[in-house]
């Protein structure tokens, strides 16, 4: 899984809008500040969660994705940003988020479901995240909701409020910055939800341009199909394993289901790039081991169960061979 640079920039300079220092952050996790600035570099998922955490510790505040959310411009979605930018009004500005948020990452994932009075915004972090960064996820969806408000006000001019909030996370002890940012909002429940009369979203965007709405559309749908031509079919396998994990790697036959077709074309393909989904298999549970281990907050017992061994001596010969 990856994030693109202008999310991990948004999130290291916001952070440093807080307090922390930019040359630190980028250290920290191997990049430099002139790193910051290659809007097209791909960075893997683990230096992604870091960099909320890395923030995190250096702010030292608790609700730091919830007041970058604040802040936020079309701009951290890249092309994306400009696609919405040109849209004609806000519902189809969200639109193009959950069409094409592949290209700006595959950590999160938006959904929309639109009614005749009520419009339904869904946010969703990848499994792997929560279960490799619980606290990081949760900063990630506090941000994109957040910044959804915000981003709505910057193209129509008008504050949006939601009809109502929900977050899948335990209420904070802070809940009333919540309060003061979305209006109602309920904790604990299934999923992260903003909803939204429809009529508020049939808002225009002050910026709409159809020239340029369809000139952005084209360029993004051609990035993305040459991002799909140059993925091997391992990596679309690994990827549906990181997205589908739930405590232990899903059956073969389950991820073969996932690309519609047979287990014995989905065996056959793999073998032809001389890999099999053993391997896959294996090689994301030691990644994920790994990550796990590095969490201060996370014993290696609870890692081990996670993962399905019987104890933290089997994770242990397991990472070592």
């Amino acid at each position: 899984m990856y994030a693109h640079m202008p999310i991990i920039r948004d999130i290291l300079y916001g952070a440093a809008s807080r307090g922390a220092r930019v040359n630190e952050l980028c250290d920290a996790l191997q990049l430099s500040v002139s790193d910051l600035n290659d809007s097209g570099r791909a960075v893997p998922f683990e230096t992604a969660y870091r960099s909320w955490e890395l923030a995190l510790a250096h702010t030292g505040d608790p609700l730091l994705g919830l007041h970058l959310g604040e802040t936020s411009t079309p701009s951290i979605l890249g092309l994306i940003g400009h696609l919405m930018q040109s849209s004609p009004d806000l519902l189809t500005a969200y639109q193009q988020v959950c069409r094409h948020a592949a290209l700006a990452t595959d950590m999160f994932h938006y959904a929309i479901s639109i009614g005749r009075d009520e419009t339904v915004l869904t946010y969703k972090p990848a499994k792997l995240w929560i279960t490799v960064s619980q606290h990081s996820a949760r900063q990630a969806v506090e941000q994109a909701m957040a910044g959804t408000l915000n981003v709505f006000y910057l193209l129509s001019g008008k504050k949006v409020t939601p009809l109502q909030t929900t977050f899948a996370f335990s209420r904070p002890k802070l809940f009333t910055e919540y309060e003061r940012v979305f209006g109602a909002v309920r904790f604990n429940e299934k999923q992260n939800v903003l909803r939204f009369r429809t009529s508020d979203l049939n808002l225009p965007v002050a910026s709409y341009d159809q020239s340029l709405f369809a000139l952005f559309d084209k360029i993004v749908r051609e990035k993305i199909t040459a991002r799909k031509r140059n993925s091997s079919f391992s990596d679309i396998v690994r990827n549906v394993l990181a997205d589908e994990f739930r405590g232990q790697i899903v059956p073969a036959a389950m991820v073969a289901g996932k690309l519609n077709m047979s287990l014995r074309t989905f065996q056959r393909k793999l073998t032809e790039e001389g890999t099999s989904f053993r391997e896959l298999s294996s090689r994301l549970r030691k990644e994920l081991a790994t990550m796990l281990l590095k969490q201060d907050d996370v014993r290696v017992r609870e890692v081990a169960r996670m993962l399905g061994y019987s104890e933290a001596s089997a994770l242990r010969k397991a990472l070592r061979n």
